[in-house]
This record gives C-alpha cells, structure tokens and sequence, in this order.
C-alpha cells in the first residue's frame, strides 16, 4: 500500500458506526489538521551547517554512513546529489541523522572557487554540537566550516501524493548534476525515508518557496504547518531529529536508515563502520522505529486497523518520550519498546517486532499474539510529563517496511545457502575488486 493510500483521518463510514476513538476536544492544545495530500512546509526546526575545501569531500567522506562519491566510478568523483545520511559515534551509535546537499554554484563560497562545496541539513538546536564533532576530526584538513544564520537559506519539504513533482523524478545514481539547471540557487533530493513520501529543497533567503517555484509542476499545493508535516512523517513512519532519533543511543538499522537508502555498505571505512556492517550481514533487526497507534477503549476500536488513523479531535494523554512499552494486564517483563514522540492519537516508537507484531525474523519462534495489548504507564515524575498516565499502544508496520524486511531476510537465506564453490568464488572477486581499488587508490 502505497503512503497516499493511507487513512489520515476518520472516514465518512467509521464515524456512522460510532466513535472510533474518544473524541472529546482537549481543552488546553488545540491538535493540527490531518496533513493535505500535496503541499510544503518551511522547516523551521532544521539548520544548515557549510563545509567548503579541497577536502570537503574526502572528511565528510570519513565520517558519514552515505557514500560521497558516483557509485563505480573509476574516477572517484563527488556525487551530484543531495542524499539522506547520518553521523556515528565511534560505537556505531547515531551523532545525527541528516542530509548532504551540493552546495550550489551560485552560492559565493562555491562560485569564488572550484572546489566542492556541501550543505549539511541536521536538527537546528544540534547545529553547536555536530560543528564541534566535525572541528574535532577536522586536523589538517583543508576546508572551512560555518554555521549558517536564519534566513541565509531554508529548508522545506514538498510533497504530492501518488505523483512526485516532475523535477524530483531523478535518484541517488542519476548522472544529472542537479534537479535543478546549474545555474540555480537551490539545492534538494528526494526524501528516500518512504515511498513517495517528498522531496528537501533548500532555497536562498527567507523568501516562500513559491518565490522560487512558481510553477504548480515543480510545486503543488500550499504552505502548510510544521505540526502538520509532523503529522504526516508520524503516518509514514518516518522519525526525525534527535528527540526521536535519540543521540548516541539508536542505532542505524533500528532507525531504518538501511531502508531509507541512508548507508551505502559498499563504500570505505568511515566512523561507526565496523558495528554497522556487523549487523547488516547478521541479516537480523528484531527492532524497528515503526507508527503506533494511541488509544485508551478496548482491542476491538483498533483490531482492523493496518494503518495509522490520525483524528485531531482525539483527547489522548500524551506520554513522555522513551518511555517504556510493556504488556498491559501482566506483571512488569521485559519490555516491548520504547515510545519516541506522538501527536494525538498517533506516534513513533521502537518496537521488538516480534514481541508487538506478527513479522517473524527468525526460525526461533515468535512471542507475538493478535490478542495481546501493550501500554505505556507513567508515574509523573518523568521529564516533561505533568501527571500520572496509562494508554495502549498498538504497533503498525507500514507495507513498504515489511517488504523491505523479508526481502532482507530471503537474500540472507540465499546467501546462507550458497555451496561452499559458489561461496568462495564470490569471495575471491570480491577480493579482486578490493585489490584494483588498492591499485587505483596508490597509482
């Protein structure tokens, strides 16, 4: 099922069989309004980082998951393309998620030179912090780093549901410098987190968007909230930033960065490597940021649902983020995930997949039941939370994840398959290919 074909509010239907959640407005917050179908928002909680240099490249090249550089090309040279990305700490546990962006021509730190240039797109409020990290491993590279100030660029996100605007239709392995002519100002990419799920435009000055874009091909709809957005990541199952992607605690697979197309696993040696390829050859992820669904009546208001079904009408008590999901109606056990962040009825948390849904991973077994509830209960005294609180918590697997899943998992079993011939064939031209690079690299 495709994210367009999702339920992002109650229907006609539901609601003339009755309440299908509580719908008692909450007095004191007033929820956003289910996200349209196609439209943009100016994503004022993101902030841009610049790294210009002769070694632009190659650093950032060290210290990310996303391979720098045109995939077999003999040449080595930088991509052309924007791309979704992250930074690891040394124990292969995420710095920032973010995205990397072709500085463009037209910007006065690339037109003064013809060195590369980047754009590095993380969580405003973690811009201080990630300058550090990069300052550290900097030494004697040659290139600069600055933070950029508010209104020098924005970042935005667009999207048209069923049909991607015509200027996006390109991927991470397209020979085009840009989706944009070269003469232009603005940097962007599709956002590979969920299928069909937009694109990341970064425009100069503070400007709409439609300042830039006019044309309804390249940009459809009209500017919509930053909750609203929100709204629609939480029904796509796409987390963001590091209160829900938690800073040197989460990691990559868990995160669905494997999915999102953010890790090459092909390329060099970079920080947080070696627990990273560890884990994608295991072939086993048993947790996975996934969308829940928040509710306090009884099983029967969300046995059907596959989808996250967002009503801005719904009174649900938030809980404070990481909190613990457990089994509801059963003593304290090992629990079942963590809740990451919500809107309303709906949020992200990090679920064991084989304790909260029926995707089975391995021949072990499964600790899954359709008739088992899980909750999230706390005491108040948590960080953010302003009282006591209990709802349950249903945990959905959006179709394109849990293809992503078992497909993994029959190349895996292929792989476990191979006779020993076929095995150590593959290993000597992989082997082969490792000594040409050598060769390339020392020529």
């Amino acid at each position: 099922m495709r994210p367009g074909t999702s339920t992002h509010s109650i229907c006609a239907r539901c609601l003339s069989r009755g309440r299908f959640f509580s719908t008692t407005p909450q007095p004191h917050e007033q929820l956003p309004p289910s996200p349209p179908r196609a439209g943009y928002t100016r994503l004022t909680n993101r902030g841009l980082i610049s790294i210009s240099g002769v070694d632009s490249t190659t650093f950032l090249q060290g210290l990310i998951t996303q391979n720098m550089l045109v995939t077999n090309d003999p040449n080595r040279s930088p991509r052309h393309t924007g791309s979704y990305t992250a930074f690891l700490n040394s124990q292969g546990r995420i710095l920032n998620d973010a995205f990397i962006y072709p500085l463009p021509k037209t910007d006065s730190e690339a037109a003064s030179t013809d060195e590369p240039a980047w754009l590095i797109e993380v969580d405003k409020s973690e811009v201080p912090i990630l300058l550090k990290h990069l300052k550290k491993h900097k030494l004697r590279a040659k290139l600069k780093l600055r933070g950029l100030e508010d209104g020098e660029r924005t970042i935005w996100s667009a999207w048209k549901d069923h049909a991607e605007p015509r200027w996006a239709a390109y991927n991470l392995e397209a020979d085009a410098s840009s989706p944009f002519s070269p003469s232009s100002p603005i940097a962007g990419c599709v956002d590979t987190r969920a299928p069909g799920f937009g694109s990341r435009i970064v425009t100069p000055g503070a400007e709409d968007l439609r300042t830039h874009l006019p044309d309804e091909s390249q940009v459809t709809g009209s500017e919509v909230s930053l909750d609203s957005y929100i709204v629609r990541r939480m029904l796509h199952g796409v987390a963001e930033g590091q209160n829900e992607i938690l800073r040197e605690s989460a990691l990559p697979m868990e995160s669905n960065m494997d999915m999102s197309r953010g890790i090459d696993f092909r390329k060099g040696c970079y920080v947080g490597q070696e627990l990273t390829i560890r884990t994608h050859h295991t072939g086993v992820v048993r947790k996975r940021i996934v969308p829940v669904q928040l509710y306090t009546d009884d099983q029967s208001t969300v046995a059907s649902i596959d989808v996250p079904v967002y009503d801005p009408s719904t009174s649900i008590p938030q809980p404070p983020r990481e909190s613990n999901l457990s089994k509801a109606g059963a003593r304290r056990g090992r629990s079942a995930g963590k809740f990451l962040n919500g809107i309303g009825n709906i949020g992200l948390a990090l679920c064991r997949l084989e304790m909260m849904t029926d995707i089975t991973l391995t021949g072990e077994g499964t600790q899954y039941s359709p008739e088992q509830e899980f909750k999230i209960s706390w005491t108040g005294e948590e960080e953010g939370a302003s009282g006591a609180g209990e709802v349950k918590v249903k945990a959905l697997v959006p179709s394109w994840t849990r293809e992503f899943i078992y497909s993994g998992m029959k190349n895996q079993n292929a792989r476990r398959n191979e006779d020993d011939g076929s095995r150590a064939k593959r290993l000597v031209e992989q082997l082969e290919e490792e000594e040409e690079e050598y060769e390339r690299r020392n020529d």
